[in-house]
């Protein structure tokens, strides 16, 4: 048990710790949990945190059958890159202040905590084990990725240009706020070199000399300063979408808020497209794509300009490629899938760039 009394691994949490979460959460009432199993999930899907899925016993009125713990990661290097990019207070911020104002579905949650001072933290989360997903490494299908796009144009009008980023949100920065800018360019600068150990025969000249210099540009390359901006999810992803069966195409459920930041929304549009469709799907269906989540924009009165979007579109692209680079040189891959992950994301991203010519646009 880490300070504060906050569970930080799956041996610190108790079956009194469960009862009450429980209780506080509304999700059990005059029962009590006596014991639980657990057994790991998400390996080599989420990259910064440890999940369990618990299965409490109990005693009288039982409450959840299952539960997801969230608890942080366990190697050094990526502890590092959570507690540099604030990841773990964002995302207990986001479900205490936010999650219940977006159209978005998220996972309830049922006890959140995390302590600045040593960065631990610990979320009990709804199981959403009985919704339908989609495998990253696969691509995602072209009829879910537009009711995926669709679902974060409406939680992005939510958020456009809010006055609760002066409120109840004020804890969320700026996608180019200290120290963001200084911590990619850390994070790229450190992994460089281990990700060309692991990934360098995937990336051609022209990529290389974007990644050497991408660390003297990136804070430029972050700004988006004379933007209208929005509660961006930061790692829109497929790998960290759920979907259900809705009456008009599939519920969309978004998990993993750990990047959550206030940026452009085309930010959440060029990471999801550029890593998460295969890349023959994004080149036939980008277009299109791009068209649903402005309609979408325009539904609840929003008007995106075509060419600021276009231009936001491509700069995202381009930023992007520091994904692939920091999880391949500097997180803990923990099994074969995570390292197929990280090389489908490099591949998709870097054709994505070609494609774009999104490398003129570096500063």
């Amino acid at each position: 048990m880490a300070g504060h009394g906050i569970p930080t691994t799956i041996d610190d949490i108790t079956a009194d710790w469960l009862t009450a979460s429980l209780r506080d959460a509304g999700a059990l009432d005059g029962g009590i949990v006596t014991s639980f199993s657990s057994e790991p999930i998400g390996q080599g899907v989420g990259l910064m945190g440890i999940l369990h899925r618990l299965r409490p016993d109990y005693d009288g009125e039982p409450g959840p059958e299952t539960v997801v713990l969230k608890t942080p990661a366990e190697h050094e290097m990526t502890r590092f890159v959570a507690r540099t990019f604030q990841f773990y207070g964002k995302e207990v911020g986001f479900y205490r202040t936010a999650a219940a104002r977006s159209p978005l579905v998220t996972p309830d949650c049922l006890a959140s905590a995390h302590d600045p001072e040593t960065d631990d933290f610990v979320l009990l989360l709804e199981d959403l084990g009985d919704a339908e997903v989609h495998s990253q490494l696969d691509g995602c299908p072209v009829e879910v990725a537009e009711a995926a796009v669709r679902a974060i144009a409406d939680h992005h009008a939510e958020f456009w240009e809010s006055p609760l980023f002066t409120k109840e949100l004020s804890w969320l920065p700026f996608g180019w706020d200290p120290p963001m800018p200084q911590g990619v360019q850390q994070g790229v600068s450190t992994a460089w070199e281990p990700f060309l150990a692991s990934f360098g025969g995937r990336v051609d000249d022209r990529i290389r000399a974007i990644g050497e210099r991408f660390p003297l540009v990136v804070e430029e390359m972050m700004t988006f300063p004379e933007r209208q901006t929005t509660l961006a999810h930061g790692d829109f992803r497929l790998d960290n979408l759920f979907f259900r069966p809705g009456s008009e195409g599939p519920e969309v459920v978004a998990i993993d808020w750990q990047i959550c930041v206030r940026t452009v929304g085309a930010y959440d549009l060029g990471y999801f497209l550029s890593q998460s469709l295969t890349t023959e799907d994004r080149r036939a269906h980008e277009e299109q794509l791009l068209d649903a989540y402005r309609d979408t924009l325009a539904d609840s009165g929003i008007d995106y300009p075509v060419n600021q979007l276009l231009e936001d579109y491509r700069r995202t692209v381009l930023f992007c490629l520091c994904y692939p680079i920091q999880a391949g040189g500097s997180v803990e891959l923990v099994n074969d899938r995570a390292v197929q992950l990280v090389g489908q994301m490099l591949d998709r991203v870097v054709a994505a760039i070609h494609d774009l010519d999104a490398g003129e646009l570096m500063p």
